[in-house]
């Protein structure tokens, strides 16, 4: 095990409550500027509502935990999400009055935050950890009272095998030390065809819990509970009517009070039928596995048994062989063998006598697996089992991503598997994604047996391999990811987007059924009036932030890349590893009419916004604080002033001035986002614009 990934499995080791790691799902408190130990306080309420359109899904959690402790405290509160879910919302409550987050730099915000605090003011602080798992930090709550927050993620549900899965991890909530007072969870679910099966295998049809058919395509979910000591996650799974391959699309337009630009944004799925009647090609498979010291007990047996079920699977027209790697690289066999009785039973010896020791060298192994003798006619495939942190030889991951696409001369799929609770995520989704196929994550407690033969029933059974879009006369741009999967029995392909213009296109899809040349085309609608699922527009951004990320991983923390991601994490509400959710009480959103206020300013929303020429600033000054000085300022996405527009006395009435774009010097500032702010002896406020040329 190398330094990195102690450090990521430490993470939840920042802070110490009897000894003992914070876990996921609680809120922890100890008094405020103290060094006591935390400790957990009370889950009073936890209420949920989510939106499900065909897979994109929208939850909304409203939460209040109780001090009951006789402290001004500080309060920590880490959990979990989905693995694909974005948080675009932080709401938090105080004294009665909501606060609405915003984005902004992490550095600033946490500066802001220790600032706030020193204060006594009441800010909140919410930050990815890594991995999805999240913490958001409240201060100070006083002693005897509530703490309300809200927060809103949107999420791309999984599919597999025909079926879609919503989860909501109710689980989370098992730390609380007494019994919720209540929780409910209420969602609302459409699909554009129709649905076939839709279920809670988890909690059924019960007194508390009630799925219930609106329509053809509409169903509702209805769950609550009170006394309420939670055993397991609310599970949602549905299949929809599809009978031969499928092509859909989400859209949404958006409106001008948006900072998202005014172009257009769509998600595109190419769906198989649920049934294959393809044969399975031939394989040629090499299942390499990490086996070093991290692997040992557990981890070992359970790979040993993974590795039993691919020999298990494989056909007599297969070719396979068996590469463990720790420090060094281990082979069953020098090349490819085929699959018949001899080498099978060879190789279960091979397999049964392993034992973990030493490093994790990755680039020896994929180097040494991507090697082999694969026929060009059968099914290439590189099934990578590890937790993806090198601590041998080269150890820069982005080194290891260029070194694997140069090493894959023949074009095999990779498709890494990542067994355990701390895995290296992005640098395995990067592998997939860069050598056309996809990552797989299973926790140390799944059954990794049934997994696997799932997994090789799907890779052995491509529908569709070789795959291009054209979108006919639909002017796309920014598309991820460019480079499509191959289209396997029980998945599907997707590709997020940007659009300029709007209508009915003919979108054909082209590529390769059983190696013969395959079309498929499709009038599709692209929206063209605001409106339609935001959630799309932000899924996008996460698709070109992690992207971005990716790049970062090759070439290091370069000032443009850093910058790209905080602008789109700004911009489109997404919150990333460099920029913090945060709510400021000297500061109130009213999201109705969209100003700033407070009780002697009022700040409007500027306009145009986003702008490319000019844009509109205007305030309100009261009777009450007439011929005092005031400010008006631009700052960056970093926090340095870049345009003083107004500095000094003024009087009571509305105020408005024009601000072209351009920087203290007269030049033209780069597309982004940046916040004006009003200052005055009575407080600051301030709101976000975007320039887009």
């Amino acid at each position: 095990m190398n330094t990195k990934k102690l450090l990521l499995g430490m993470l939840l080791c920042i802070l110490l409550l009897s000894n003992e790691a914070f876990a996921t799902g609680a809120l922890f408190v100890r008094p405020l500027n103290s060094t006591q130990t935390y400790e957990l306080i009370n889950i009073k309420t936890f209420d949920a509502t989510a939106t499900i359109q065909d897979q994109i899904a929208t939850t909304h959690i409203d939460q209040v935990f109780f001090n009951n402790t006789n402290n001004v405290v500080e309060a920590t509160f880490i959990f979990p999400l989905p693995e694909t879910a974005i948080i675009t919302e932080l709401i938090y409550w105080f004294n009665g009055k909501k606060y609405v987050a915003s984005l902004r730099e992490r550095q600033a915000a946490q500066q802001a935050y220790n600032e706030k605090i020193r204060q006594r003011i009441d800010p909140a602080l919410l930050q990815e950890m890594g991995n999805n798992i999240f913490k958001l930090n409240i201060a100070p709550i006083n002693a005897k009272s509530d703490v309300r927050f809200e927060i809103t993620y949107s999420e791309l549900l999984p599919y597999d095998f025909g079926r879609t899965e919503y989860r909501f991890f109710l689980n989370t909530t098992s730390l609380s030390p007494i019994p919720l007072e209540r929780v409910s969870l209420k969602v609302n679910a459409t699909t554009s065809t129709s649905f076939v099966n839709f279920e809670s295998p988890s909690h059924g049809n019960t007194a508390e819990s009630q799925v219930s058919q609106i329509s053809a395509n509409t169903y509702s979910v209805t769950y609550g509970d009170e006394d309420f000591v939670p055993t397991k996650d609310y599970l949602i799974r549905f299949e929809t009517s599809r009978s031969d391959i499928t092509m859909n699309a989400i859209t949404y337009v958006p409106s001008p009070s948006d900072s998202m630009g005014t172009d257009k944004f769509f998600a595109f799925w190419v769906t198989p039928p649920d049934n294959s009647n393809n044969v399975s090609l031939p394989k040629n498979i090499c299942f390499t596995a990490d086996i070093s010291s991290s692997m040992e007990g557990k981890p070992l047996e359970n790979l040993k048994k993974s590795m039993h079920t691919f020999l298990d699977g494989l056909r007599s027209d297969d070719r396979f062989n068996i590469i463990p790697f720790s420090t060094n690289v281990i082979k069953f066999s020098n090349d490819l063998v085929p699959a018949n009785e001899e080498n099978i039973a060879a190789a279960r010896k091979f397999v049964d006598k392993l034992s973990a020791a030493g490093l994790s060298n990755l680039d020896d192994a994929l180097k040494a697996s991507l090697k082999m003798t694969y026929d060009s006619t059968a099914a290439k495939i590189l099934v990578f089992i590890t937790d993806g942190f090198p601590s041998w030889g080269e150890m820069n991951e982005g080194l290891i991503l260029t070194n694997t696409k140069g090493f894959n001369t023949r074009s095999v799929r990779i498709f890494p598997f990542g067994v355990g609770d701390t895995v290296n995520k992005k640098f395995m989704m990067s592998l997939g994604e860069q050598n056309g196929g996809y990552a797989t994550f299973v926790k140390a407690t799944d059954s990794i047996g049934v997994i696997i033969n799932d997994y090789f029933k799907r890779i052995s059974k491509p529908v569709l391999t070789n795959l291009e879009l054209d979108y006919a006369g639909l002017s796309t741009y920014d598309v991820y990811h460019q480079e499509l999967q191959d289209l396997f029995w029980g998945s599907q392909v997707l590709q997020f987007g940007r659009y300029t213009n709007s209508g009915i296109f003919p979108v054909k899809l082209t590529g390769k059924n059983m190696n013969e040349n395959f079309t498929l085309e499709q009038n599709v609608n692209f929206g063209t009036e605001p409106g339609g699922n935001k959630a799309v527009a932000r899924l996008w951004a996460k698709r070109k932030i992690d992207f971005l990320l990716g790049e970062i991983t090759k070439y290091g923390e370069k000032k443009e890349l850093v910058d790209a991601i905080i602008d789109l994490s700004i911009r489109y509400g997404v919150l990333s590893p460099y920029t913090a959710l945060y709510a400021d009480p000297d500061e109130t959103t009213d999201v109705e009419n969209e100003t700033i206020i407070d009780k002697n300013n009022k700040l409007s929303r500027n306009y145009p916004n986003p702008f490319s020429v000019t844009t509109r600033i205007a305030f309100d000054v009261p009777e009450n604080i007439a011929d005092q000085i005031v400010a008006v300022k631009i700052y960056d996405i970093f926090g340095r002033v870049v345009k003083v527009i107004f500095e000094g006395n003024i009087s009571a009435g509305r105020h408005e001035f024009a601000w072209d774009g351009r920087d203290e010097n007269g030049s033209l500032l780069p597309n982004g986002v940046y916040v004006y702010r009003l200052e005055s002896a009575q407080g600051t406020l301030s709101n976000r614009l975007v320039i887009e040329r």
